[in-house]
């Protein structure tokens, strides 16, 4: 199911998946939605980027996937850049390490500037076809490439938001 994002042509294909649950390892980063538009959360990837290399057992090492946890009463909310491992073991200094439920997801590509327009899009997606997100504390999911450059690329991503199903 394709949709137009506002302001520019993006096109994104729709699509319901699963995903399993899984271990996890890499970074936090605690913030308000203004400081992540400044740029903030661009500058702890990259520096997630050059770290990444020690995370041991990953499973995926093209994907680097990026968690939002749930805002609290003053706006701030939890971004985790992650890479799935195969099991924890020695954590790198300044990382964490996450288990993660398995959720079922409404996904689309997205790649392009209006990363916001296509957040909102994919969320007018969801109602128009019946679906229900999911009040959880994961507000959403983004797969990256890892070849993705966070300070120069234009952004390149994979948006996943949990829904309900019963």
């Amino acid at each position: 199911m394709a949709i137009q994002c506002s302001g520019e042509v993006c096109a994104l294909e729709v699509q319901i998946v699963q995903k399993h649950a899984f271990n996890a390892i890499g970074g936090k980063w605690t913030g308000t939605f203004e400081q992540a538009a400044r740029g903030e959360i661009r500058k702890f990837f990259h520096a997630f980027k050059q770290k990444m290399g020690k995370i041991r057992h990953v499973l995926h090492p093209d994907v680097i996937i990026g968690l939002s946890y749930h805002t609290d009463e003053d706006g701030v909310f939890s971004f985790y850049l992650v890479q799935e491992v195969a099991y924890i073991e020695a954590v790198p200094e300044g990382m964490t390490s996450l288990t993660v439920p398995a959720y079922t997801f409404a996904a689309a590509k997205y790649k392009g500037s209006a990363v916001q327009e296509a957040y909102a899009d994919l969320y007018k997606w969801i109602k128009q076809n019946g679906y229900t997100v999911y009040q959880g504390q994961l507000e959403h999911r983004e797969d990256y490439p890892a070849s993705y450059q966070p300070l120069s690329d234009e952004p390149n991503l994979t948006i996943h938001i949990p829904l309900y199903v019963e």
